[in-house]
């Protein structure tokens, strides 16, 4: 039984040599059609080998015929400007490129596009020694061969490009004449392109008026960024910022409340930019309040002037001044809060001419198009007062209002802050 188990063992094996062997003679009797080039630039020997390789597998495999001195004659043909020279290697020939003379290098003329101010300084940055990266590419091509190696030259040179010049499309023409070549790039954006500019600027610190106009001075400051590519743009995303940031930091409003400048730019077909602009400092607002559904409130203007301390936390020592537009009685108050987390404060003031403190808590969001709410209780008089609101754009907001000293409790109120 031992004996028996071991034949057949040995059969087994055998089975396999013999499968292995049958592979391998059948991997040497198919037909192989592997070449390589030596003697084109490295860019342009992928399309020189599929061309050579789409002939090669077309000349029959017989005795009959030199399928090497075949592939010689249609290369040369092919590919003029070259010395070719086909030598057999094992079923695998290798084709040798060689000059007839010296190489006289290329003129590479890059057209800049129309652009202006930034645009035109990045773009100039961008294409500096680009000239010389693509003279690398042809430096050792024959004349000849731009004939037929341009579309592979293209190529070569647009991957230098969309490195150097994201979302940017180009053109290539090539002039040939007896003593010299022109290579001629021209360039285009691509059909995503900035069309508009949307500047956003929030603040807590500098009053409206100021903002709005900040707003409209950057539109006609980064016009030069109308019809770039959006992904070049992208590209100088931080130089955009930058001078933004530069620009608006150089403004009087700005200046005066050492305000510091944070850009967030947001390339795209409509590119944003939101800037928030806080003093260190100060903080200024003014605003018109008019009521609707409550008896015995009037429009008012009212102003507020904080001064944020150099404290670990932030907080705030302001004043605020409301003035009646019915009777021009004003109401000072005094107080003082700091930030218990992002955008909701709390603290104490006073008011005169009542003299009585009120409690104060109020959340309220630095963006445009945000809900809003605050809180203001008196234990001396018993008296609440509450607004819930919502920001509709830089100037306007409008507040559901309560208020439990008056017969009308509920009500609205609508503010245009300036």
């Amino acid at each position: 039984m031992l004996r028996a188990k071991t034949r057949t063992e040995h059969i087994s094996d055998l089975a396999k040599c013999f499968k292995i062997i049958a592979i391998f003679v059948l991997i040497l009797s198919t037909p192989c059609y592997g070449l390589s080039v030596s003697g084109v630039p490295e860019w342009l020997e992928p399309a020189v080998t599929r061309s050579l390789k789409a002939v090669w597998e077309e000349i029959p495999n017989s005795p009959e015929i030199d399928r090497e001195g075949t592939l010689a004659l249609v290369a040369t043909r092919l590919f003029a400007g070259y010395k070719i020279r086909v030598e057999a290697m094992h079923d695998e020939p290798v084709i040798y490129f060689d000059l007839y003379d010296e190489i006289t290098p290329p003129e590479i003329k890059i057209n800049i596009p129309e652009l202006r101010g930034m645009a035109l300084t990045w773009f100039n940055d961008d294409i500096d020694g680009m000239n010389n990266e693509i003279l690398k590419l042809v430096k050792n091509l024959p004349q000849d061969a731009y004939t037929w190696s341009d579309e592979a030259l293209k190529e070569a040179v647009g991957q230098i490009i969309n490195i150097r010049l994201p979302g940017w499309e180009f053109s290539q023409q090539i002039y040939l004449s007896e003593s010299s070549t022109l290579i001629n790039i021209t360039f285009r954006p691509s059909s995503k392109m900035i069309l508009a500019i949307n500047p956003e600027l929030n603040s807590r610190t500098v009053p409206v008026m100021f903002r709005t106009d900040l707003a409209a001075k950057l539109i006609p400051e980064f016009s030069p960024l109308i019809g770039v590519p959006v992904e070049w743009a992208e590209l100088h995303k931080a130089d955009i910022e930058k001078a933004a940031r530069e620009f608006l930091e150089d403004k009087h409003a700005v200046e005066n409340l050492r305000a510091d400048v944070n850009v967030n730019f947001q390339p795209g077909t409509t590119s944003n930019f939101e800037a928030s602009v806080d003093s260190k400092n100060f903080m200024f607002q003014m605003w018109v309040a008019a009521y609707a559904g409550i008896e015995d409130r009037y429009p008012e203007i009212g102003a507020f002037f904080g001064y944020r301390t150099n404290w670990d936390f932030n907080a705030e020592i302001y004043v605020e001044a409301i003035l009646s537009l019915n009777d021009f009685d004003v109401v000072h108050r005094l107080g003082g809060r700091f930030e218990l987390f992002n955008n909701f404060w709390a603290g104490i003031e006073n008011q005169w001419p009542d003299n009585k403190y009120f409690f104060r808590v109020q959340y309220s969001p630095v963006k445009i198009r945000r809900p809003y709410a605050w809180w203001r209780y008196s234990p001396e008089l018993d008296a609440h007062e509450a607004a819930l609101g919502y920001k509709f754009d830089e100037h306007v907001s409008v507040e559901i209002y309560y208020d439990n000293t008056g017969e009308d409790k509920l009500g609205l109120r609508g503010m245009w802050h300036l």
